[in-house]
């Protein structure tokens, strides 16, 4: 055998550049080159170094050659990203981001204007009174670990996202207030609420079932006479902005808008004790309460035996629900200029006077939270999580107790209230109910009795 060759790097370079010129000139021969080639080679290797080497010993360098310099397609790739990062890297680092919120006043100190100045603000903007909105903060820091970041506090955060949802801001309105980027607000509106949805958990709980009339509300005397009830159902209209495939089944009456049906339970306190948001504007209530009492992820509040909602006739009367009788004038708009004469229209104002509590707490709702009229064009599921919001926002208000605007103004007993929401499709056909026979026949005879003793007291 001969010497083994110490290819210099001149040596190698013209070894690759005469194999460069063989191939381009003659082709290959396989992944090697041809006969003649390797000829024409070692003449030259010969001539200008005076190398004599043999065919296997020139191949053998080409294959080291082509094995050093040529890698395989996976470390192709990972250069080819690591370049792209690095190339993304510096073109960040070069480019500084031009900030347009040059306000004197930080979101910082706006808000804690909102907490030290006049306190009628607070209730405008953030749309609850001072006291509750620190409750609230303090609440949300201790139960569901809502907390400071780098630049921006608990209070700040949740007053970004109370002005969205009291006035329906947009992103670029609440950036312009608080001077951060909207990514900085999207971020932080939907921490705040993914938070607000374990806090309706807590907030939006079944009633004890106590119809004790001296509980707070109005219509005292009327809840003797009604001793069984417990609060009053019923279902509202809450707009919704959806794509132009999924519009018809939302699609309500009048202007043609969508709408979300949410079917919601009150005490006689406006406390909402259970909420199922997210169905189609033009599903039937009925269907709706059909479906929320077999729905094992959100348990339906199944009253007692002797106890029942009030609801309107959308609804079957039958054991747990007692509905007004049909065809009989119940609204209580039909009763102010003509007063009930016959026991089923004493019946039936009664029951309204009663069932008018979850009108009520609608109006206060909708009253404070205007996204509920106008809904911002969040993604479908948003838009439902920020109605459950509003009524676990509703509710906390409500059980701190607090001085409230606007729970004193729909508890006024000559407060106007306009329909809640727009109707799909009147009650002339009698409603199939979930209950057995005897179930509707009680319901009849309880309410009858009712009726009788309401026509006895002269009410």
């Amino acid at each position: 055998m001969g010497e083994k060759i110490q290819w210099t790097t001149e040596q190698q370079k013209c070894l690759l550049e005469t194999c460069i010129e063989e191939v381009t000139k003659f082709g290959r021969n396989g992944l090697s080159l041809k006969k003649d080639s390797w000829i024409r080679l070692g003449k030259v290797l010969n001539e200008r170094f005076g190398i004599d080497a043999s065919q296997k010993k020139l191949k053998n360098a080409y294959d080291n050659l082509k094995a050093k310099f040529t890698m395989d397609y996976e470390k192709k790739l990972i250069i080819v990203i690591l370049l792209y990062a690095y190339v993304r890297f510096c073109m960040k680092k070069s480019v500084k981001r031009k900030r347009d919120n040059d306000s004197r006043m930080s979101g910082h100190q706006y808000t804690m204007e909102l907490l030290q100045g006049n306190a009628n603000q607070c209730m405008e903007l953030l749309r609850m009174s001072r006291e509750s909105f620190l409750r609230l903060c303090t609440h949300f820091r201790l139960h569901y670990s809502l907390k400071d970041s780098k630049h921006i506090s608990v209070e700040e955060k949740m007053a970004m996202f109370l002005m969205m949802i009291g006035h329906n801001q947009r992103y670029v309105v609440i950036k312009r207030r608080f001077q951060h980027s909207k990514q900085t607000i999207h971020k932080f509106f939907y921490e705040v609420l993914d938070k607000m949805m374990l806090f309706a958990n807590d907030m939006i709980i079944p009633t004890s079932f106590n119809p004790n009339p001296n509980i707070p509300g109005h219509n005292k005397r009327l809840r003797r006479v009604f001793k069984g009830a417990v609060g009053a159902l019923d279902g509202t209209l809450i707009h919704a902005i959806l794509p132009a495939n999924k519009q018809d089944v939302y699609r309500g009456r009048g202007k043609g808008e969508c709408y979300q049906n949410v079917l919601a339970i009150c005490d006689f306190n406006m406390i909402f004790t259970f909420v199922v948001a997210g169905w189609e504007g033009t599903a039937h209530d009925a269907r709706i309460l059909s479906e929320a009492l077999t729905d094992p992820h959100a348990p339906f509040p199944i009253p007692p035996p002797d106890k029942y909602y009030l609801c309107d006739a959308a609804y079957a009367n039958t054991r747990g629900f007692m509905a007004p009788y049909r065809n009989i004038r119940y609204w209580l708009g039909d009763f102010r200029r003509r007063r009930a004469l016959s026991n089923k229209e004493k019946f039936n104002h009664a029951h309204a006077k009663l069932r008018n509590v979850i009108e009520r707490a609608y109006g206060v709702l909708k009253a404070r939270f205007p996204i509920l009229k106008r809904m911002a064009p969040f993604p479908f599921v948003t838009q439902r999580n920020i109605t459950i919001a509003c009524f676990a926002l509703h509710n906390f208000i409500r059980k701190e107790g607090f001085s409230d605007e606007l729970f004193a103004q729909y508890e006024q007993p000559d407060m106007p209230l306009g329909n809640n929401r727009v109707r799909n499709g009147g009650y002339e056909d009698e409603v199939e109910g979930d209950g057995s026979a005897a179930d509707r026949e009680y319901m009849v005879n309880l309410r009858d009795e009712i009726a009788e003793q309401l026509m006895q007291n002269r009410e």
